[in-house]
């Protein structure tokens, strides 16, 4: 599989808005550690949106189930109402129910179930990447 970073001079970003510390470490380790991606975690809902608009990321990695509670949704509809934000890739992932799992119509918005399989999550994030990438123009 061939990897986002031959095509950046930086590392790829990538927020991962989890409440389960156990999952944000495994994300450390196999996005960080295993692909020499940036990686920046955040465990509270709350706080999530903020903290996007800080890091910046070129991708967000978004637990649906927050708190016991569909939290992930809110989420994504404040990123994708805020100009900074709306042309971010997003990857839902989620261990709830899969009627919750209805594809989305957005664009940028993919739904990855957990557990997951590594190899299509890796390759998921890398489409997404590319995708995003694409329309850019140098409005610079």
């Amino acid at each position: 599989m061939m990897s986002t970073q031959s095509h950046r001079a930086t590392p790829v970003r990538i927020a991962v808005i989890d409440d389960d510390a156990v999952f944000l470490e495994l994300m450390q380790e196999l996005l960080g550690v295993g692909e020499g991606h940036e990686v920046f975690t955040c465990s509270q809902w709350v706080d999530s949106f903020e903290f996007i608009k800080r890091v910046q990321p070129d991708l967000v990695m978004l637990d649906l189930m927050l708190g016991r509670e569909r939290h992930g949704w809110a989420v994504l509809e404040l990123l994708r109402s805020a100009s900074e934000t709306s042309a971010v890739p997003v990857i839902l992932c989620t261990a709830a129910a899969p009627e919750i799992a209805t594809p989305s119509h957005r664009t940028g918005v993919e739904y990855v179930a957990k557990p997951f399989d590594i190899d299509e999550l890796l390759h998921t994030i890398n489409r997404l990447l590319t995708i995003s990438r694409v329309p850019a123009t140098a409005s610079d």
